[in-house]
């Protein structure tokens, strides 16, 4: 009897998924239902206080976080000694200005959150305390420490600084004041040369910026440079725009760099199509910094055109003029070459040893131009590191 109750039960069951396959079969060509226009939520906005507090000095902040279901915020600030920007979901407000007025002020942020038809505001309130100087800690930033001044007298360069000082000061290094001058103008610093550099070498002088006062002083360091001007009789080994002076010639003055670096050609091994430039070392690096990979793949050649507009990695035929004109015979001699490069404030070249150039060989080789007391060219492995300069052609 039971077993008879099992057939009973198993064949109940078959019936009932043959019923509930028949059910969910759907013919061919029938459509599924339109389930009407997508709902986008309403964009929603909050914040995790309902006021920012931030100290009297310039530059204190304070932040909130922002509770939405949005991903895109933009902010705005009611004054102009406040300013607001979002990172992420966080709202930071930022004093622009010291609070000197005797008393708390406030303003308020006006935050969008979201973009087109689908966007929600909210305000919040910020308070800014009284400034007491005497008892914030000195902020004094420069983005770039350095300056460059021509040649000639009264060219000028500046540098932009942020505090949160009203007394900021600038110095000369002693013995720079005969062709130096600077001084502070609302938020830069404008160096001024005093005089035309003839010396035949870029002189440089060390600046101080100084804020606030007592133990409160902070200083940073600026670096000023004046070029000189070109030589009247032009020689191998003189300083010419920015670089030692290697190759002359009716139509045109070539000028090696003072900085020089060991660096592997390349790193990766395929063909750039550099070897059918062999005596222009322009036209090859341009080749390779038409490569999407240029950047990361072309360290030496990166060098070279990172030194600035026009500077490019020699070719085997420029790095040969380096030898001939520098340490062949007749050439002014390793000794006082180098003299030169380092009174200019660059590097000696590294005679008996292998420059690259941007010349290949193969897909793994380059060719490498030793600059010592008998030039050779050597093919090199391109992920070998060896010494490489830049070259610039100037036209006359």
């Amino acid at each position: 009897m039971k077993k008879i109750t099992r057939l009973f039960f198993f064949a109940a069951m078959a019936a009932a998924v043959a019923c509930n396959s028949e059910a969910l079969e759907i013919d061919e060509g029938e459509t599924m239902p339109d389930p009407g226009p997508e709902t986008v939520p309403e964009a929603t906005l909050s914040f995790s206080k309902t006021e920012i507090v931030i100290g009297g000095s310039m530059f204190d902040a304070g932040e909130a976080t922002i509770k939405s279901n949005q991903m895109k915020f933009t902010a705005v600030s009611s004054e102009t000694w406040l300013t607001a920007e979002c990172e992420g979901k966080i709202l930071r407000a930022i004093a622009a200005q010291p609070n000197d007025t005797g008393a708390e002020r406030t303003a308020v942020i006006t935050v969008t959150a979201g973009e087109g038809d689908n966007t929600a505001t909210a305000t919040i309130d910020v308070r800014q305390e009284i400034r007491d100087e005497s008892s914030e800690t000195t902020i004094l930033t420069i983005a770039d420490p350095n300056a460059e001044l021509a040649a000639e007298a009264d060219s000028r360069a500046t540098v932009t600084f942020e505090t949160n000082k009203t007394d900021v000061r600038v110095s000369v290094e002693e013995g720079a004041e005969s062709w130096l001058q600077a001084e502070i103008s609302g938020s830069e610093v404008v160096f001024t040369a005093l005089s035309q550099n003839s010396t035949g070498a870029i002189r440089s002088a060390v600046a101080t910026v100084s804020a606030g006062q007592d133990d409160k002083v902070l200083s940073v360091n600026v670096t000023v440079k004046q070029n000189t001007t070109a030589p009247e009789d032009l020689a191998v080994g003189a300083l010419y725009e920015g670089g030692m002076i290697f190759d002359i010639t009716d139509t045109y003055i070539k000028i090696l760099s003072l900085q020089e670096a060991s660096l592997a050609w390349s790193t990766e091994n395929i063909e750039a199509g550099t070897e059918s430039n062999p005596e222009e070392g322009l036209g090859n690096t341009a080749i390779l910094q038409a490569l999407t990979n240029f950047a990361t793949a072309y360290p030496a050649a990166k060098f070279c055109t990172d030194l600035g507009e026009g500077w490019y990695m020699p070719s085997r035929k420029e790095l040969i003029a380096l030898y001939n004109n520098t340490a062949g015979t007749d050439a002014p001699g390793v000794e006082l070459i180098n003299s030169y490069l380092e009174s200019y404030g660059g590097a000696p070249i590294q005679y008996e040893s292998y420059y690259l150039s941007c010349c290949e060989y193969s897909q793994e080789k380059v060719w490498a131009i030793k600059v010592g007391a008998n030039k050779n060219a050597y093919q090199s492995n391109k992920s070998t590191e060896r010494f490489v300069r830049a070259v610039k052609k100037i036209l006359r």
